[in-house]
């Protein structure tokens, strides 16, 4: 998508006038297999038991909320069921010229597939349709490369990057393809190609060294930082983690970027979080996710979902408006399992609640009794967040009963790390002697004994 553009004159809000590259124009195509296609046809009635085709159109749409924070306009969609994929080039032969003849209609200049496409099957329909193939994934890498403001996310998205494309060089080759196969008639396509993947590997390694090099900093930047617990905030993209991050930082924390956007936020964001009776906890806005996340991408972004990783806690935020939240939060659950996070103590958390009527919140409230309603914008539940995040940590806690010396400045600092980081339940003072003594029931975390006690 980094193509040169012809330039626009637009006026802004502030009544300036700024130039941008014009939108490409594009064709989106999905391909969903069924065996009901066999049946009858491309164009089935979708019941709504068929749950795999109403994915596949759900993710279809949102495909084009991608393209459009890609800068690009859609000028035209193409839907093809079969029951089986086409290994050449994804969809049938017949499809195909449909494609070719949309694109050259429409001035189309990219064609963008809701599917991973093999490097032969790219290389194919480019070929055929004679402009610029990409699928979900360079898609997705271009809008993290579009957003990546931080060193760390920029090394991210450029690893994320070279290990998509690595395989796909040849792609780039094409047009310098060798005629021989025999020892000494190399052309120059193919030496190119193998300078290019060795270039390409020497800077993966490089990279991942970086990152490592960050991964270790940020280590001992939370080391220091364990005097609290952490949490993290994980979702899908764009369900208000940012705004809801906000909301429960004020008025002590920062503002962090709130934008309704995809992916506006790639790095983790930490604040500090009042929870109340001098409990604090640190609480991380965490990159959105989406729907068939690419592993490699997950792995690329290792050293920023390792705050998920890390953290003691975690809120699951989704948009309540959202009429399909639950199979967001599907592929939310399905890249928690593949960070090895899903058993972490967590709160379902029903963000932009104020966007519900009753009915849809009393159905909600049905089916989630668990959850918390929200709203950042509001402020809505946020204080019923904080007590069950009290709560939450709380559960772990053990009782203790001490008796200590009133007098005694140590004895106010300790019951100040005590309210810090568990409850004072009881005070009782009472005389012992000539000294004045109070006898104090706490609960604590194990993981807290030392830090309180020394």
């Amino acid at each position: 998508m980094s193509q040169v553009k012809e330039k626009v004159i637009q006026r802004g809000e502030n009544g300036l006038y700024a130039t941008q590259n014009a939108p490409e124009r594009a064709v989106l195509g999905q391909l969903i297999v069924s065996e009901k296609a066999q049946n009858h046809g491309e164009n089935p009635e979708i019941s709504p038991e068929n749950t795999v085709e109403l994915e596949a159109l759900d993710s279809f749409e949102e495909i084009a909320g991608l393209a459009e924070a890609a800068n690009v306009e859609v000028v035209d969609k193409v839907l093809q069921r079969k029951s089986q994929i086409d290994s050449a080039t994804l969809f049938g032969s017949g499809k195909v010229e449909e494609i070719r003849e949309i694109i050259e209609t429409q001035a189309a200049e990219v064609f963008i597939v809701d599917r991973d496409l093999t490097p032969a099957q790219g290389r194919n329909l480019e070929s055929k349709l004679k402009c610029r193939v990409i699928d979900r994934t360079e898609l997705i890498l271009d809008i993290f490369a579009r957003r990546a403001q931080t060193k760390q996310a920029k090394l991210q998205v450029e690893l994320a990057q070279l290990r998509y494309q690595l395989p796909r060089l040849k792609r780039m080759w094409s047009h310098l393809e060798r005629q021989g196969g025999t020892i000494g008639l190399r052309g120059p396509g193919e030496t190119q190609l193998e300078i290019d993947k060795t270039l390409a590997r020497d800077r993966i390694s490089l990279l991942e060294k970086q990152l490592g090099a960050i991964r270790r900093q940020k280590d001992v930047e939370q080391a220091s930082r364990r005097e609290f617990e952490l949490g993290a905030l994980v979702g899908y993209t764009n369900v208000g983690k940012s705004a809801l991050l906000n909301a429960l930082s004020r008025p002590t924390g920062r503002g962090v970027l709130e934008a309704d956007m995809l992916f506006a936020t790639l790095g983790a964001t930490t604040r500090k979080v009042e929870l109340g009776g001098g409990r604090t906890v640190l609480l991380s806005d965490t990159v959105g996710l989406v729907r068939k996340l690419p592993h490699h991408l997950v792995e690329s972004f290792h050293s920023t979902l390792a705050e998920v990783q890390n953290a003691d806690f975690l809120l699951w935020a989704v948009n309540a408006a959202d009429r399909e939240f639950e199979e967001k939060l599907r592929a939310v659950r399905e890249v928690l399992a593949e960070l090895e996070v899903l058993e972490k103590p967590h709160i379902l958390v029903l963000n932009q609640c104020d966007l519900l009527d009753q009915t849809r919140r009393a159905e909600l409230a049905r089916r989630h009794p668990e959850a918390v309603f929200t709203s950042a914008l509001t402020g809505e539940g946020l204080d019923d967040l904080r007590e069950r995040i009290f709560r939450l940590l709380d559960e772990e806690a053990q009782e203790h009963t001490l008796e200590l010396d009133a007098a005694d400045a140590r004895t106010g600092k300790l019951l100040t790390q005590v309210a810090r980081h568990g409850r004072v339940l009881e005070e009782e003072f009472f005389e012992d002697g000539d000294s004045a003594k109070m006898r104090v029931k706490i609960r604590l975390a194990p993981r807290w004994n030392e830090l309180v006690f020394g």
